[in-house]
């Protein structure tokens, strides 16, 4: 059996917990098993700097996991706030060298659709066919990659969030929906976000009190402040 990493357990850690918590039904998990090919971080970064002219900052390769696949669905369950959340996650050997997501739907501009050129998904929700993922930006000269997010109702959002810093969150959140949110510039006080900010709120409600042993004081305070 391969030994996993220190990164790669608390990974495991994630999507155990939310199996084996009381308060939260799983309706599916992914644990693939470990891909040497994505191990290969260093090759593959390679590459792209040789074949696209795209040099991606070192430091990310010092946290990377080598499943094939890795994610869950889930939600809660009574007496707590109703959140349901899903993550899927591909390895960054193999992100790098993926096609760019579809941009057909008539929701993107022509704008979107060209910067949905340079995007490689990280993180997406399949289960629920919302068409929701996070995605890296690809562009020569940027060593520190953009991460961009579609909910696929109101288009592309940049996060304020590098790649180191999407997967910490997201070990916090388990992949609520709408999560991604607390760290766009969509106008969450507006009428149109009120579905989202209904979400963060049951986000920022149970799971805090479903894992006590994490810290979502930070994430409370960036709500309060998005919301006014």
């Amino acid at each position: 059996m391969t030994d996993l990493t220190a990164y790669e357990q608390s990974w495991l850690n994630v999507v155990d917990g939310l199996r084996g918590s009381p308060g939260i039904t799983v309706m599916r998990d992914l644990k693939g098993d470990i891909d040497p090919t994505a191990g290969d971080v260093a090759e593959a970064f390679e590459e792209l700097a040789d074949w696209e002219n795209i040099t991606l900052d070192p430091s990310l390769q010092e946290n990377h996991f080598r499943f094939s696949e890795l994610g869950s669905q889930w939600k809660t369950v009574e007496p707590y706030a109703f959140v349901a959340g899903e993550f899927r996650l591909t390895p960054i050997a193999h992100v790098i060298h993926e096609d760019p997501p579809s941009f057909a739907s008539s929701l993107y501009s022509d704008d979107e659709r060209r910067l949905g050129s340079e995007l490689r998904i990280i993180d997406e929700a399949p289960y629920t066919g919302a068409g929701t993922f996070a995605a890296l930006r690809l562009q020569s000269g940027v060593e520190n990659p953009e991460i961009w997010f579609t909910d696929h109702r109101q288009g592309l959002w940049k996060m304020n969030l590098d790649y180191s810093g999407y997967f910490e969150t997201l070990q916090l959140t388990k992949g609520a929906y709408d999560w991604q949110h607390l760290f766009t510039e969509a106008p969450l006080a507006s009428r149109e976000f009120e579905i989202t900010v209904g979400r963060l709120k049951n986000m920022l409600d149970a799971l805090p009190r479903i894992f006590p042993d994490h810290d979502y004081g930070s994430l409370r305070q960036r709500l309060v402040e998005r919301i006014g």
